[in-house]
C-alpha cells in the first residue's frame, strides 16, 4: 500500500510540473530546439551546370595534346596518347553536352553566366576548348574539326564584341579588368593551330597572330599590376597565371604555321612571364582551393606544348628536355585539379560558390 501510494505521489508531482511548463498534460514545447534550416530547392539535373568547370577540363585538353607533340618528340607510343585523347574529348563533350542542355532549358542562363566573373571565363574557355579540340580531331575527321573549329571562333568572337563595349563604358559587371580578359579577346590564337593543319584560311592566319599579341600587350598591361605590386585579393590570385597563356600559345601557333623567329621570341617572353609566376608562387597559392584554382593547368601545359613544338621546328636539344620536364610536371598535377574540380560540380559546391545561373 505504501508503494503505492508513493508512486502516487510522484505521478502527482510529475503532471504538475508540465502543467506548469505547457499548461497541459503529455506534450513539452521544446523551445531550446531551433527549428531545422531550410534546404535548398533541387534545381533539376543539368539546370545549374556551372560555366567554371570548363577551364578545367581545358588544362586536360591542353595535357593530352602535349602528349600528342612528345610522340614526335620522345618516341612515345602512339596508341596510349590516342585512348587518352579520347577519354579526354569524351569528357569534353559530356560537359558541353551538359552545359548545352542548360541553355536549351534558359537561353538567359547564359547571359546571366556571362555577367560574372567565373561565369564568362567558363564560358570563353569553352569556346577556346572547342578550338583546342578541333585541332585534336583533325586528323581523325576533318568534317568535325572543322565544324567545331568554327563554332568555337564563332562563340568566342561572339562574347567579345559582347564585353567590349561593357569594358569601355565602364560598365562591366564583372568586376575590375583581370587576366581572365586574355581568354575573351586573345583565345582566337588557339585556332591557327587548328586551321593551318586543315588548310583553311592560310592567309588570314599570321593577321590573326599579330592581332592577338596586340590584344595580349593591351591586357597585360592593364592586368598585370597585381602581380607585380601584391594588391590583389587571395581568391582570384590564381587568376595571373594566365598571363602565361598567350605567349606560350603564340608560340605553339607560330611553329605550326612556319614562323619560327615570332615563336622563339614568344617562347623567350613565356619563359619569363614562367619565371615571375614561380617567384609569386606562394602568394599565388595563399587561398583555399576553388575553381579559378584551374589558371595554373593551361597555360602550363600550352607552356610544355611550345617547348615541344620549338622543339621540333629547330631541333634544339635543351628545348626537348625543358618540354619533358614541364610535360612530367603538370602530368602529375592537372589531373588533380580537374579531379577535384568535377568532384566540386558533381557536389555542387562549384555552382554555389561561382554563383551560376539557374535554367
Amino acid at each position: 500500500m505504501r508503494g503505492t501510494g508513493a508512486c502516487a505521489v510522484l505521478s502527482r508531482c510529475f503532471c504538475g510540473a508540465l502543467r506548469g511548463k505547457t499548461g497541459r498534460v503529455g506534450s513539452l514545447r521544446m523551445s531550446h530546439f531551433p527549428p531545422p534550416p531550410k534546404l535548398p530547392p533541387k534545381t533539376g539535373l543539368f539546370r545549374r551546370v556551372p560555366p567554371a568547370v570548363f577551364p578545367a577540363v581545358l588544362g586536360l585538353l591542353g595535357l593530352v595534346s602535349a602528349w600528342r607533340h612528345a610522340i614526335a618528340a620522345f618516341g612515345v607510343p602512339t596508341p596510349p596518347v590516342d585512348m587518352a585523347i579520347g577519354a579526354v574529348s569524351l569528357l569534353f563533350l559530356f560537359c558541353s553536352g551538359a552545359y548545352l542542355a542548360k541553355v536549351t532549358l534558359r537561353p538567359g542562363a547564359l547571359v546571366d553566366d556571362v555577367r560574372t566573373l567565373p561565369g564568362r571565363t567558363g564560358v570563353a574557355t569553352l569556346c577556346v576548348g572547342l578550338m583546342v579540340e578541333a585541332g585534336l580531331l583533325g586528323q581523325f575527321s576533318p568534317a568535325t574539326a572543322i565544324v567545331l573549329l568554327l563554332l568555337g571562333f564563332t562563340g568566342l568572337l561572339v562574347l567579345a564584341l559582347h564585353v567590349l563595349p561593357q569594358r569601355l563604358r565602364g560598365t562591366d559587371t564583372a568586376g575590375p579588368p583581370t587576366p581572365a580578359l586574355h581568354l575573351v579577346f586573345v583565345g582566337f590564337i588557339v585556332a591557327p593551330g587548328a586551321a593551318a593543319p586543315l588548310g583553311l584560311a592560310e592567309a588570314f592566319l599570321p593577321w590573326l597572330i599579330w592581332y592577338c599579341i596586340a590584344a595580349a600587350v593591351l591586357v597585360s598591361v592593364v592586368t598585370m599590376g597585381p602581380l607585380v605590386t601584391g594588391n590583389a585579393p587571395v581568391p582570384i590570385r590564381p587568376l595571373q597565371v594566365i598571363h602565361l597563356a598567350p605567349w606560350a600559345f603564340f608560340s605553339m601557333s607560330a611553329n605550326l604555321t612556319g614562323q619560327v623567329v615570332l615563336a622563339q621570341v614568344s617562347l623567350v617572353l613565356a619563359c619569363l612571364v614562367a619565371l615571375v609566376l614561380a617567384v609569386r608562387i606562394r602568394w599565388l597559392t595563399a587561398g583555399e582551393f576553388s575553381g579559378f584554382w584551374s589558371a595554373f593547368t593551361f597555360p602550363v601545359t600550352a607552356l610544355a606544348g611550345a617547348f615541344l613544338t620549338s622543339y621540333l621546328s629547330l631541333g634544339f636539344e635543351p628545348l626537348r628536355v625543358a618540354g619533358g620536364l614541364v610535360l612530367v610536371a603538370v602530368t602529375l598535377y592537372v589531373p588533380v585539379i580537374a579531379f577535384k574540380v568535377l568532384k566540386a560540380w558533381a557536389s555542387g559546391t562549384l555552382a554555389v560558390k561561382t554563383n551560376a545561373s539557374i535554367a
